[in-house]
């Protein structure tokens, strides 16, 4: 059986040209979205991946309906391909029923994992960098200098810890952990 999906962002924006041409490609059935690209949740192709069974083709008008960034999209796409689901993309030519189709998908492919890598990479720099600078990462301390002294002298009072929980706002586990931190 031959799908068609067509998504559009924003509830204002409209699916008419895309329905258009994917009815003019010859899908027997339209699954169309209207939802954010950024969200995770998408019903309708999740419906869509459900449905489809070895043997059926995928079309969508545009390669970047199908997922909220490269990586998104290869992933579906290799998903296709372990099933056995045919995918075109008609706004690249992209048809992985046939071997250029199936370059331009590695090559889409190779290009998704060369962008997570970079990411991956200046991740790694801005985090030696914030280091080398001594910065601070990561979470602050939960309690301050003063709030510390006050459990401190809470505990020199002989107070039970559920009492220097109420005295003081800081938490069970960090008062018993100060208590810890401060025994001889």
């Amino acid at each position: 059986m031959h799908f068609g999906y067509a998504r559009v962002s924003a509830k204002d924006q409209h699916l008419d040209t895309q329905l258009d041409q994917l009815t003019a490609a010859g899908v027997d059935r339209l699954f169309q979205e209207k939802i954010s690209g950024t969200t995770t949740q998408r019903p309708v192709l999740t419906e869509l991946l459900a449905t489809l069974r070895a043997g059926d083709t995928v079309t969508v008008a545009r390669l970047n309906r199908l997922g909220r960034n490269s990586a998104h999209i290869m992933q579906v796409v290799a998903d296709l391909h372990a099933r056995q689901v045919r995918f075109v993309a008609l706004d690249l030519g992209i048809d992985t029923a046939t071997p250029a189709g199936r370059l331009v998908l590695g090559i889409f492919a190779a290009l998704a994992e060369y962008d997570r890598e970079s990411i991956r990479e200046r991740a790694t720099a801005g985090i030696a960098l914030a280091k080398a600078q001594g910065k601070h990462l990561g979470r602050r301390a939960g309690v301050d200098a003063a709030k510390l002294a006050k459990v401190q002298a809470c505990l020199a009072a002989g107070m039970s810890v559920h009492q220097i929980v109420a005295a003081t706002g800081v938490s069970e586990s960090s008062v018993k952990r100060y208590r810890r931190q401060l025994a001889p």
